[in-house]
């Protein structure tokens, strides 16, 4: 496993790791954006992963990120209303 691979793996374990404790400290209980939160912290390292390991087609990860990049703004342009 080259640098990049492993470097961009610790990244993506740090990430979840640190959204999960962000998660956990922000709020008391699990509420409808608790959810939302955490599942958004397991899925961006989980493409992260798929994407440095070449386990699925840049069309398929480029759907994956587009669908989380338009659920984060579609989230907060709703928010705001």
């Amino acid at each position: 496993m080259d640098i990049v691979k492993l470097s961009s793996l610790l990244i993506a374990l740090l990430m979840f790791l640190g959204g999960g404790w962000l998660v956990y400290r922000r709020t008391p209980g699990w509420g409808p954006s608790t959810i939302q939160t955490f599942g958004l912290v397991l899925l961006v390292p989980t493409i992260i992963i798929l994407a440095v390991t070449n386990s699925l087609s840049k069309e398929i990860l480029a759907t994956l990120l587009g669908g989380v990049v338009g659920f984060i703004f579609g989230r907060s342009s709703s928010d705001n209303h």
